[in-house]
């Protein structure tokens, strides 16, 4: 598998502040493949990355510099503009491997895009996590059962992943004025008593309840997103979502001028390939 798309942009009212959510492999990787997207530019977004299996590096214009592994989640809040570079880590690279991840980019809400731009690295040890009777969620952003994330964000946001043994059953509790959806990774799962998820699938929820109750048909694991909502008008392009065309033709502007940090810092070295095409 390679890339899959799961939302690009649509369904906003459903889906935000989540504006883009993609799953990456699981991919096998050689050794010696440079795996790699160069220094580039954002505003008004923050990608972040939930790394399942694999290792990946992150260097960005702040001078924030990290490897990390299979269970660490990354977040790089633009805000008024920045430039990261995002490639395989060492261990991946000198050995090869499996390589999976999902990555996500959050639309930041209008009065807080011009914020100033930071990134952090949370280890997968520092992750917190509610174990119930057959259930385990790792909670990246946001809170349930009273356990919150150890990782700040600029607004209220739902990003938990959650693994049900065969035939569990779990009530989560969600805030009703906020947005949520599901992303099912893997298994089948029954969703408030009338609803059957498959692998791949994505069920969307309207803003009217305070729980979800959620049984695994078979062993299951998914994401369940969401946040506060973020209907407010937005221009989208290429990598920058701000607030209207005159303010994207800006961030073009001082991308080129260099005010989001220098490029050929940013990307440092390039890998060389021992893979013969």
């Amino acid at each position: 598998m390679g890339l899959k798309n799961i939302i690009k942009g649509d369904y906003q009212s459903y889906v935000s502040p989540f504006f883009l959510l993609d799953e990456f492999g699981p991919m096998q990787l050689s050794n010696g493949f440079p795996f790699r997207v160069d220094a580039h530019p954002h505003a008004g977004i923050i990608p972040t990355t939930y790394l399942l299996k694999g290792t990946a590096h992150h260097r960005d214009s702040m001078g924030n510099d990290f490897e990390y592994k299979a269970g660490d989640f990354i977040q790089f809040t633009s805000g008024k503009g920045a430039l990261h570079m995002e490639e395989t880590g060492d261990e991946l690279y000198k050995n090869g491997g499996v390589f999976h991840g999902f990555q996500g980019c959050l639309n930041i809400p209008p009065k807080l895009r011009k914020s100033e731009p930071s990134a952090s690295h949370t280890k997968e040890g520092d992750i917190s996590i509610v174990e119930k009777e057959n259930t385990k969620i790792r909670v990246m952003l946001g809170e349930v059962f009273g356990v919150k994330s150890k990782t700040h964000l600029l607004m209220p946001v739902v990003y938990w992943h959650i693994s049900m043994k065969e035939n569990a059953t779990i009530e989560l509790p969600v805030e009703a004025a906020q947005n949520v959806f599901i992303y099912l990774q893997e298994g089948q799962l029954e969703i408030n008593s009338s609803q059957s998820v498959k692998t791949s699938q994505t069920v969307l929820f309207e803003r009217d309840a305070n729980t979800i109750q959620i049984k695994a048909n078979e062993a299951s694991e998914f994401l369940v997103l969401g946040g506060e909502v973020n209907n407010e008008p937005y221009i989208a392009e290429g990598p920058f979502v701000l607030n209207n065309e005159q303010e994207i033709r800006q961030a073009y502007i001082d991308f080129q001028k260099g005010k989001f940090g220098d490029l050929a810092k940013t990307n440092g070295k390039r890998r060389q390939t021992n893979i013969k095409f």
